[in-house]
């Protein structure tokens, strides 16, 4: 019988000798013989053997290399799992896609789970849009975090606005890293998106800096209220020139705003 490994071994080495799969890149013959050995090292009892095979076979971009980094998807290993996440980051393949948008709903180790969502973030494909607002519901703040990045990174125009109650429940998260990654990754303007960073702006956020700058970036644009306005202002005192200057822009932009209505 042939092993596992070894008939994997054998496909491979026939379709690197066919051309790598019609138009694939040709590849030098020592390539295609430190890729066979390299596969073949995957199948080692030690998880750190398999960790550097698939590291090694992310500089190889073929299909014929990415089903060695599918099955590593499935490792026993969670660091071996996690590398196969960073080396199919940019793939194109459908079936790996499919596989990391499984890891990244349902995985049950956390630390995988949020690779996988970091990885599926820069698919920016609105067929995930359900996958990161599930995320939102999570325990861990970092999955949170990171789903909401990913929610914030699709460029669809329908899902930026359906999305919006998926923002305002992030903006009311009890931590700050996932208030802070909202505001920062806001590519929709909305109502009820200016009234929560406007609630948000109040004597309490003073001392939280990155908060408090990131509110006051996510602020610019939206002609303020009264109240916001004026507590814009008094910022124009803070002992943090940073944030000194932000409100300055943000009542410069305010000013504008109200002119061009007059």
């Amino acid at each position: 019988m042939i092993r596992p490994f070894a008939a994997v071994t054998l496909v491979l080495a026939f379709s690197l000798h066919a051309g790598c799969g019609g138009g694939g890149p040709q590849l030098k013959k020592e390539d295609r013989q430190k890729i066979r050995e390299t596969v073949a090292r995957y199948e080692s009892a030690s998880w750190q053997v398999r960790r550097s095979a698939v590291k090694e076979l992310a500089s190889y971009k073929i299909r014929e290399v990415e089903e060695t980094l599918i099955k590593a998807l499935n490792d026993s290993h969670t660091l071996v799992r996690t590398e196969a996440l960073d080396s199919l980051e940019k793939t194109e393949n459908k079936k790996a896609r499919r596989q990391i948008r499984a890891l990244a709903e349902y995985e049950q180790n956390n630390s995988v789970r949020w690779r996988a969502i970091g990885v599926l973030r820069g698919f920016r494909d609105p067929r995930d849009a359900v996958v990161f607002a599930k995320g939102l519901s999570s325990d861990d703040w970092l999955l949170r975090e990171e789903s909401v990045k990913g929610l914030l990174s699709i460029e669809d125009f329908a899902i930026k606005y359906v999305s919006v109650p998926y923002v305002l429940q992030a903006l009311d998260d009890p931590s700050i890293n996932v208030k802070v990654a909202a505001i920062e990754h806001l590519s929709v303007r909305d109502e009820r998106i200016y009234r929560a960073l406007a609630a948000m702006l109040d004597d309490e956020v003073t001392t939280k800096h990155t908060l408090l700058r990131a509110l006051l970036k996510g602020l610019h644009g939206y002609k303020l209220d009264g109240l916001t306005r004026k507590r814009a202002t008094s910022l124009l005192l803070h002992q943090n020139a940073e944030i000194r200057v932000l409100a300055l822009r943000l009542l410069k932009r305010d000013r504008e705003l109200v002119k061009n209505d007059d």
